[in-house]
């Protein structure tokens, strides 16, 4: 699942509640996986569906 990393209390966010936490702290999130940062929901809406675990996982084992 993507995560995001949020910039102003540096809590680790998924997905599905990104949106709630958004409403609380109003700041930046940066992707966990590709570590592309956005200032606003239309942004990250977007872009949680750029890559699949699946795909995170096999780049993972081909690099290793």
């Amino acid at each position: 699942m993507v995560s995001f990393n949020c910039e102003a209390c540096n809590d680790a966010v998924k997905k599905p509640k990104l949106e709630q936490h958004y409403a609380r702290c109003w700041a930046p999130f940066t992707c966990l996986d590709c570590s592309v940062q956005f200032g606003s929901s239309a942004e990250w809406k977007g872009h949680t569906s750029c890559i699949s675990e699946a795909q995170k996982y096999e780049r993972r084992c081909v690099r290793g």
